[in-house]
């Protein structure tokens, strides 16, 4: 009995299998790589987090990297078969890096600003106090080459320069 179901299992995977290679017959790379950038523009602006309901998702170099590949497969579309119909994916590329810009102000008004730098020391600390210390690393000063005098006139015709 156990041959039989597992000879029917078989039977269903090589029906599945063939089916699968009829579908294959009529979809096309072209309807594969639409399907694609349309899944890049759902995960690029969930991982913006612009809404409340997205705000725990946000990843600004995941929806920077879904923007960048969506650009991509755009390109690659438009350069595969002229006169694609990606006009509508163009204007929401465009649409996407607007958001992605209002995203990161959005992250960098909420981020606290980093604490302001030191201020840069008046004077060097003696040499009793700073304890014994490495000398710094010289660099190497150029000079600017010295302005060349101008070599003296040649008289013309013969004369002799004047003495004096």
């Amino acid at each position: 009995m156990s041959d039989h179901v597992h000879g029917a299992a078989a039977q269903t995977d090589a029906e599945r299998a063939r089916a699968v290679r009829e579908q294959l017959k009529s979809v096309h790379a072209f309807d594969l790589a639409y399907e694609m950038a349309i899944s890049l523009v759902s995960f690029g602006y969930q991982k913006m987090g612009l809404t409340d309901e997205t705000r725990e998702l946000c990843d600004l170099d995941d929806a920077r990297l879904a923007i960048e590949l969506l650009r991509a497969v755009i390109e690659t579309l438009d350069t595969q078969k002229a006169g694609a119909p990606t006009g509508d994916l163009h204007a929401t590329l465009a649409q996407m890096q607007l958001s992605y810009v209002r995203a990161v102000e959005a992250v960098g008004a909420a981020a606290t600003p980093p604490p302001p730098p030191p201020p840069p020391p008046t004077e060097a600390p003696a040499a009793e106090e700073a304890g014994p210390t490495k000398p710094a690393a010289r660099q190497p000063v150029r000079k600017k080459p010295a302005p060349k005098k101008p070599a003296p006139k040649k008289p013309r015709g013969g004369a002799k320069p004047p003495a004096g």
